[in-house]
């Protein structure tokens, strides 16, 4: 088996060279080019045994149904697109889910989305640069997705989970070359909007926080307030017995719960739900 030897295929069969396969982990063989195209452009195919990544085929083939299904052919106005040169994101709201976009991730044969409640962090990252002539100190800046993944082997209880990428943990979105230009990221502020942290500091925003307080002060009310429903229709169920008010009081219970929820966790139970939603329409759950 030298350098320039043909190998075979653990996938398809055929025979490549060198320049044209990947060794899967564990000497369990190779993949080759045309194989890999069917893999997520995000992962490291070496990292996985010939098991994993069937797996995995199957797990993108299932992606692209969804993208194909409820993403490819929404009109461009629902979705929102942040792009730096040719890579960048795409966010559809109404589906709670989004999308990479990148030269790579476009040649691939299936396309993939990541949901909204997958998201377990995003922060700036800054590339430094190591060309002293530039005058910039550096060459890139973008942000950072940090995604819940129960491919790691501190998650591995989490592989049935939704909310827990199988095989993703971060992905890096480049936004700007110069790091000046990041104050004020139009994809950043949108990441605050969807989480909850986002806070106009405009002087009609400031005006407005003062008036009826900040996007966080109005949560915490709305949450208080549904906290008075659910009270109110206790005393009122505990005093009628009837089943319309019992009813009533389960409705808003669950209101009040969900709306907790989504305080606490940026508003990960509405985006669960809505993702789940999508995903068993399209394979009929």
């Amino acid at each position: 088996m030298g350098l320039f030897s043909k190998e075979e295929c653990a996938f398809c069969s055929n025979k490549v060279g060198f320049l044209k396969r990947k060794k899967l982990v564990n000497n369990e063989g190779y993949i080759c080019k045309s194989c890999e195209m069917k893999c997520s452009a995000l992962i490291n195919v070496g990292r996985f045994t010939k098991e994993q990544i069937l797996e995995h085929i199957k797990y993108m083939e299932r992606q692209n149904k969804i993208y194909e299904d409820a993403f490819e052919d929404v009109s461009k106005d629902k979705k929102q697109r942040f792009m730096c040169i040719e890579t960048g994101v795409e966010f559809l709201d109404e589906i709670a889910m989004f999308r990479f976009v990148s030269p790579a991730c476009n040649k691939r044969d299936n396309k993939e989305l990541f949901r909204y409640d997958q998201i377990k962090s995003y922060e700036p990252y800054f590339v430094q640069n190591t060309n002293s002539q530039a005058g910039k100190k550096y060459s890139e800046v973008g942000i950072k997705i940090k995604l819940y993944c129960s491919f790691t082997p501190d998650n591995k209880d989490f592989i049935e989970n939704r909310s827990y990428h199988p095989y993703v943990e971060e992905i890096k979105v480049p936004r700007h070359k110069n790091v000046d230009d990041f104050n004020n990221d139009p994809m950043m502020k949108y990441l605050d909007k969807l989480f909850g942290r986002y806070e106009d500091t405009s002087l009609v925003g400031s005006i407005k926080s003062s008036l009826i307080g900040t996007n966080k002060e109005r949560e915490q009310m709305k949450v208080a307030t549904e906290g008075l429903k659910a009270l109110g229709s206790l005393a009122k169920s505990k005093m009628t017995g009837n089943e319309e008010d019992k009813e009533k009081l389960e409705e808003n219970l669950n209101t009040f719960k969900n709306d907790a929820a989504d305080l606490v966790t940026g508003n990960r139970l509405t985006y669960t739900k809505v993702a789940n939603d999508v995903e068993d329409q399209i394979f009929k759950k």
